[in-house]
């Protein structure tokens, strides 16, 4: 896939959608697709409190790392079909960055994930060197293609205490790659 993305005034362009950091006019569209059951399938339920404090996180670590996770907006209806970035996870008792991206229903199996991801990981290959993680749930097929269309590979299979899923847990150097992306703020302040 070409990326064909550019950068215009803080926001990445590709040909069908554009990526940006969240602000907080984009919070009641989040805490709606936060809420979605249906959006959130391959992870923790929230209630309007929680999806509230998540998106306080998302707008704390963005403003921390400038490839953390932001909206992806469709350029077509300029509505925001999901996100895509950077996080953190405590992993083997490292606080490491870890890639991921979700959609809304209607935005699955359009590329979308591979065309926002690849642009704004071309983004963090410019800004710095390392290793990241990405995290995928065993039974979604779909978004292991898409971690290896990233260039992700397989690193270990996990299972979290009192979770009964196994994930796979995939890496990809980021720039010329080395030690593990670290998260930069206090572990306490994103929960």
């Amino acid at each position: 896939m070409s990326l064909g993305a550019s950068w215009n005034d803080g926001v990445l362009e590709t040909e069908r959608l554009l990526w940006r950091p969240p602000v907080e006019a984009d919070r009641a569209a989040f805490v709606a697709l936060f809420l979605d059951p249906e959006f959130t399938v391959y992870a923790n339920p929230e209630d309007t409190s929680s999806a509230d404090e998540r998106f306080d996180r998302m707008l704390e670590f963005a403003a921390a790392v400038p490839f953390a996770k932001g909206p992806i907006i469709e350029r077509s209806s300029g509505a925001i079909v999901g996100y895509t970035g950077v996080w953190r996870e405590e992993l083997f008792g490292v606080d490491r960055l870890e890639w991921g991206w979700r959609l809304t229903p209607s935005a699955r199996g359009r590329g979308y994930a591979t065309e926002a991801g690849l642009a704004l990981l071309a983004e963090a290959d410019r800004q710095v060197d390392g290793e990241m993680v990405c995290i995928i749930d065993h039974t979604n097929v779909a978004s292991r293609r898409v971690a290896v269309k990233l260039g992700f590979e397989h690193w270990c299979d996990h299972r979290w205490d009192g979770d009964p899923n196994v994930y796979e847990l995939l890496t990809r150097p980021i720039g010329r790659g080395g030690a593990p992306l670290l998260n930069p703020l206090p572990s306490h302040r994103i929960g």
